[in-house]
């Protein structure tokens, strides 16, 4: 019986249930830094250039295991592997909370973010394994929905989190604490399902999965169309907050306020941008409109002083935005690639983003610190989310009927 007439499982909501909970501590603590900057600056004594390192080491960490666990780590029992990996994350984010010294704060950020974009390796293959194909632009909305949701509590809930504990390190125990009872819960419910979606039989054939590059090169482009986006958002991530709070004087609450209208856009974005393309049939409109307007949007942030303004502008930022992950997610699903393809195409994105990402406030932080100008360095990152505009155009059309199920 063909996966596609096969009743959708029930049971896969709530495999997808846990992963999601272990994104939201992900997501949490990689976007809570742009908010815990000032108190660390004032706690630790880190410098510019090392709060460029801090926003860079969580990127790198991202880029640096997202191929190499789409290619290895795969070949193992999936529900194994996000138990050790999880394992991880918990112990990484805890250590974080217990040291006073910058460097290893540093590594215990890249530790985590390693583990982390490893277990979403594997959530890939969850994705596959558990959901019908004509779900799979909705579920990958959906899975950048919860991850928008992490953002906007990382951004607007630790303000008031720190204040309620009166620290920081409480907070980063208590996602270790969560990532623990997730671990415990996922021992008892995470399942493999195998049948509904079975691989194709010619995949061991196929050889290892990282010929999937040079056999489609267009994932190239798919992957490519968000660099210079990675590098604005990087840079904006980890140096906006510290940027108004000593050019307007903004509260560390305030901003984090205001820095949240960005996820609650990018949950608007990110949920309703799967179901609307698979109704219209069309990818490429929702990666090359954003690559029109968030260049003008992240140069109106430098220069904007109005409270009312900002929240707009990082609403509308983070719509656009997280438009399009879900779309350059599903390309590779609608070009019916092997499951282990599949991981790799997403590794190559995956690596692409955050090395650029890295760069983003690693330059800013070099500018910065010589200039004496943040503002120069965010206005010299602004324009180049143009690369969606670009690569948006030249990537081929694949969501037609003709080409999905």
């Amino acid at each position: 019986m063909s996966s596609n007439i096969r009743p959708q499982p029930r049971y896969a909501w709530i495999v997808m249930g846990v992963l999601w909970g272990m994104d939201l501590a992900n997501v949490f603590v990689f976007q809570s830094l742009g908010v815990l900057l000032p108190l660390w600056e004032e706690e630790l004594g880190v410098t510019t250039f090392q709060a460029g390192l801090l926003g860079s080491a969580g990127f790198l960490g991202f880029g640096l295991m997202a191929l190499p666990a789409s290619i290895w780590l795969t070949k193992y029992n999936s529900k194994l592997m996000v138990l050790l990996l999880a394992g991880g994350m918990a112990v990484t984010v805890f250590l974080q909370g217990i040291t006073s010294v910058v460097n290893l704060l540093i590594l215990g950020r890249f530790l985590f973010l390693m583990c982390s974009v490893s277990r979403i390796q594997m959530q890939v293959l969850f994705i596959q394994q558990w959901f019908q194909p004509r779900l799979y632009a909705t579920i990958n909305s959906l899975d950048f929905g919860n991850r928008s949701i992490g953002q906007t509590l990382a951004l607007m809930v630790t303000p008031l989190l720190i204040t309620l504990f009166g620290s920081w390190r409480l907070v980063y125990w208590g996602v270790a604490v969560w990532l623990f009872i997730l671990i415990v819960i996922w021992v008892f419910v995470g399942k493999e399902n195998k049948t509904l979606n079975p691989a194709p039989d010619d995949e061991i054939e196929i050889g290892s999965p990282i010929k999937v590059l040079q056999r489609h090169k267009v994932l190239w482009l798919v992957s490519g169309a968000q660099v210079g986006l990675a590098f604005t958002f990087g840079a904006f991530a980890t140096f906006y907050p510290i940027y108004v709070i000593d050019k307007l004087g903004f509260s560390l609450s305030t901003v984090g306020i205001l820095f949240g209208f960005m996820p609650i856009g990018s949950i608007v974005g990110s949920i309703s941008a799967g179901p609307l393309s698979q109704l219209i049939r069309k990818r490429k409109p929702f990666i090359w409109i954003p690559g029109i307007f968030l260049p003008i949007i992240y140069f109106a942030l430098v220069y904007a002083t109005s409270e009312i303004f900002i929240a707009l502008l990082f609403f509308a930022s983070g719509y656009l935005a997280m438009s399009v992950p879900p779309i350059v997610s599903t390309i590779p699903f609608d070009m019916k690639l092997s499951p282990r393809e599949i991981t790799v195409a997403l590794g190559l994105n995956r690596t692409l983003f955050p090395f650029a990402a890295a760069i983003g406030p690693f330059l800013v932080g070099i500018i910065g610190e010589s200039s004496g100008s943040l503002a120069l360095g965010l206005v010299v990152t602004s324009p180049l989310s143009v690369t969606l505009l670009v690569c948006g155009i030249l990537i081929p059309e694949t969501g037609n009927p003709d080409r999905t199920e």
